[in-house]
């Protein structure tokens, strides 16, 4: 693995500008939207009540509530089921990785190596013709290793069927034949360098101290960036200076123009990191009406019904 950012295949392969992003992500779109031109055939509204209680039924998750107005039939066009398109289909995500890597205790950076290879691996793949909770869980297993923290991978499956019962086979094989699937998806190219370093280099070239906890504030900004196109169009070093900023900005903002005037006088792109900051604002606005409920309830749709 490189040891800098620069010369690694995560800069030189996997780096996207955002119009190349956007073009791969409508390329996949078009692609969608002709093979299943029907949608996706939903209970009707009145059907709801008796589907959350079935569904309440058989997970081990949180019981999966139908909403009222739930339509009879999705169509294609509909963004809740783009991981593109809708940040609830993101947050949920996220969410699932964060999930099955704190029950196994695995460290921060392989979580975030797992998302990344999710996002990359979505650039490719329709949530259509890849089960999302076996793609997790083989996110999670590959990045383990990859940062040197392996996991057994019986352990990992029992503890992601003990979650997800539904969608993960027993048999562990089916981890390792996804993981060569999505080491096919990804190129070969796995190397992931993240921000969290970046945190400290940042603090001690500014001359700003940190407290413990606007360190812990930076981490769960950076956490969270994952969630954004961040990881996909820019440096490491972009992000954490834009977690760094909004920290600053409010939880100290006597700091604030000192840091601003650090951001001047670098060579750290000021447009790159307005744009991270934006990106995250705008996560946030989405975060706050994220309905996990039925995220929950499409994928179930999806993936244990004949649609």
């Amino acid at each position: 693995m490189s040891g800098s950012y620069w010369t690694s295949t995560q800069r030189l392969e996997w780096q996207c500008s955002r119009s190349e992003l956007q073009r791969r992500r409508q390329r996949l779109w078009r692609w969608e939207v002709g093979r299943w031109p029907q949608g996706l055939q939903l209970q009707s509204a009145a059907d709801s009540a008796d589907t959350a209680d079935t569904i309440g039924d058989t997970s081990n998750d949180a019981n999966v509530s139908v909403p009222a107005s739930a339509p009879r039939t999705l169509p294609i066009h509909h963004r809740d089921l783009h991981y593109d398109k809708d940040y609830n289909l993101r947050i949920y995500c996220f969410l699932l990785v964060m999930k099955l890597g704190r029950r196994l205790n695995i460290r921060q950076t392989a979580l975030a190596t797992a998302h990344v290879y999710l996002s990359r691996f979505m650039l490719n793949a329709s949530v259509r013709e890849a089960n999302l909770y076996l793609l997790v869980t083989t996110c999670v297993y590959l990045a383990c290793k990859v940062e040197e923290c392996p996991q057994y991978i019986r352990a990992l499956v029992s503890e992601a069927r003990s979650i997800w019962p539904e969608f993960v086979p027993p048999d562990p094989t089916k981890v390792t034949e996804f993981e060569f699937y999505l080491v096919e998806e990804l190129g070969g190219w796995l190397e992931v360098h993240h921000g969290y370093d970046q945190i400290d280099a940042l603090e001690r070239a500014s001359g700003i101290a940190l407290s413990p906890d606007d360190v812990q504030q930076c981490w769960a900004l950076l956490n969270d960036s994952y969630i954004t196109d961040a990881p996909l169009v820019y440096p490491p070093h972009i992000a954490a200076a834009a977690c760094m900023f909004v920290t600053l900005q409010v939880r100290r903002p006597q700091a604030q123009a000192r840091y601003a005037q650090f951001l001047a006088s670098s060579q750290i792109d000021l447009e790159e990191v307005q744009q991270v900051v934006q990106d995250m604002v705008t996560l946030y606005d989405h975060w706050d009406r994220y309905h996990e409920q039925w995220i929950k309830y499409l994928l179930r749709v999806l993936y244990l019904q004949k649609v």
